[in-house]
C-alpha cells in the first residue's frame, strides 16, 4: 500500500506543480517566446478549461474501466503535453500542449481520489487520504520552488522536460494499479451522477470551500505586494507557509477517522471560518499572515479531506464520475474568482475578501450540520448517502 499511495502522491505532485508553475515562469517563457505575460497566461486558461471538460467527460470512464487505467492513460497524455510544452516554438504551440495536460489532469485527478479510498484499509480511510493530498503540498512547498531554481539554472524548458521525466516514470510504476478501482457499473455519467442523493448538498459544499479558499489565495500576493509594498518574494512566502501547514496536517487524519465524517465536517469548516475572521484582522502585519498561513493550510487540508470523504461515500458504484464532478465543479470556481473577487477586494480589500471567505465557510458549517444524522459515522468507504 505504501507504495501506491507514494505513487499517488507523486501524480498529484506532477500535476500540481505543472498547473502552478506558469505564473513563476511567465518572465522567462514569454521573453523567449517573444510575447507578453498576459499572452502568456493564456496557457493557463487552457489548461483550466482542459482539466473541467476531461473531469466532466472522462472521469466516469474509471467507473466502466477501472480507475487505474484511466490514470496510467491520463499519465501518457500528460507525459506528451509536458514534452510538448518543453518543445513548444511559438504561444500557439505551448497553449495547445497545456491544454493537453488539462485534459490529461481532469482524468487523472478523480481517478487518483478513487485508487486512494480503494486501497485505503478499513477504518483508515481519511489518514490514506492525507498521505496522498501531501501531493499538493510536494507541489507546492518543492515543485514551484525547484521549477524556479532550475529555470535559473538551465532555462524553462528544462522544467517541463523534467516533469515530463517524471511522469513517464510514474506510468512504469503505476502497473500494480492497472486492476484497481473498477465499480464495475458502465452506465455512469455526469447525469446519474448528479441524481445521486446527496450530490446537490455536495457540490454545495465543494463551491463554498473552494471559493472560500481560491477568493482568498487570489489577492493575497497582491495585498503584500501593494498594500504592504513587500517584494514579491515575501509575496511567495504565504503559500509557502500554507504548503508547509497542509503537509503537517497529516498527522490529524487519524483523528478524522476516529471522530467520523458526521461529528468532524461541521468544527472543520466552523476552524476555517474562524481562521479567515483572524486574517482579516492581521491583514497589516505581514509575519502574523506567515504564521495564520500555517493553521490555514492544515484546516483546509482537513476540509478538503472531509469533503472528498463525503462525496466518495454517495455512491461508490459512480465515484469516477461524481469525483469528476468535484473537479469540475473546482474549476469553475478558479474561472468565477477573479470576476467576482476584483470587485471585492477593490472595494475593500484583502479583509473583505477575508470576510467573504469566512462567511462561505460559515455557511456550510452549518449546512453540515445535518450530517449528524447520518447513520454512518465512517468518514468514507460507506454506501449510504449523507
Amino acid at each position: 500500500m505504501l507504495a501506491s499511495i507514494l505513487i499517488l502522491l507523486s501524480a498529484i505532485g506532477v500535476i500540481g506543480a505543472n498547473s502552478l508553475l506558469l505564473s513563476p515562469l511567465v518572465t522567462a517563457v514569454g521573453s523567449e517566446l517573444q510575447v507578453s505575460a498576459a499572452q502568456v497566461m493564456q496557457a493557463a486558461s487552457a489548461y483550466g478549461l482542459g482539466v473541467a471538460a476531461a473531469a466532466l467527460v472522462l472521469a466516469p470512464l474509471g467507473d466502466r474501466f477501472g480507475a487505474g487505467r484511466l490514470l496510467r492513460a491520463a499519465l501518457v497524455v500528460l507525459t506528451f503535453g509536458l514534452a510538448a510544452s518543453a518543445w513548444a516554438p511559438n504561444l500557439a504551440a505551448l497553449i495547445a500542449a497545456q491544454a493537453l495536460c488539462g485534459l490529461a489532469a481532469g482524468a487523472a485527478l478523480p481517478s487518483i481520489y478513487t485508487l486512494a479510498i480503494t486501497i485505503a484499509p478499513k477504518g483508515r480511510e481519511a489518514q490514506t487520504m492525507g498521505a496522498v493530498l501531501t501531493g499538493w503540498t510536494v507541489s507546492l512547498v518543492l515543485g514551484v520552488s525547484a521549477g524556479a531554481w532550475l529555470t535559473d539554472l538551465a532555462g524553462w524548458r528544462a522544467v517541463y522536460t523534467a516533469l515530463a521525466v517524471g511522469t513517464a516514470l510514474l506510468w512504469l510504476l503505476s502497473s500494480g494499479l492497472r486492476q484497481l478501482g473498477t465499480s464495475g457499473n458502465p452506465g455512469t455519467s455526469p447525469l446519474t451522477a448528479l441524481r445521486v442523493p446527496g450530490m446537490a448538498r455536495g457540490l454545495l459544499a465543494t463551491v463554498m470551500l473552494m471559493l472560500g479558499f481560491y477568493l482568498t489565495y487570489f489577492f493575497i500576493g497582491a495585498h503584500v505586494t501593494v498594500a504592504l509594498g513587500l517584494s514579491t518574494t515575501k509575496a511567495g512566502l504565504i503559500p509557502l507557509f500554507y504548503g508547509v501547514g497542509f503537509g503537517l496536517a497529516v498527522l490529524l487524519d487519524p483523528l478524522l477517522d476516529r471522530l467520523g465524517l458526521a461529528r468532524a465536517t461541521a468544527p472543520v469548516f466552523l476552524a476555517i471560518s474562524l481562521i479567515y475572521l483572524g486574517m482579516a484582522t492581521l491583514t497589516e502585519s505581514f509575519h502574523a499572515m506567515l504564521m495564520i498561513a500555517v493553521v490555514w493550510g492544515i484546516v483546509q487540508h482537513l476540509g478538503l479531506n472531509l469533503l472528498v470523504a463525503r462525496l466518495t461515500a454517495l455512491d461508490p458504484s459512480q465515484r469516477g464520475a461524481i469525483m469528476g464532478l468535484y473537479s469540475t465543479a473546482t474549476y469553475l470556481c478558479i474561472f468565477a474568482v477573479p470576476v467576482l473577487g476584483d470587485q471585492a477586494y477593490a472595494r475593500w480589500g484583502l479583509a473583505g475578501c477575508l470576510a467573504i471567505s469566512a462567511l462561505l465557510c460559515l455557511i456550510e458549517a452549518v449546512e453540515s450540520l445535518s450530517l449528524r444524522r447520518a447513520t454512518s459515522m465512517a468518514p468514507v468507504a460507506s454506501d449510504a448517502p449523507v
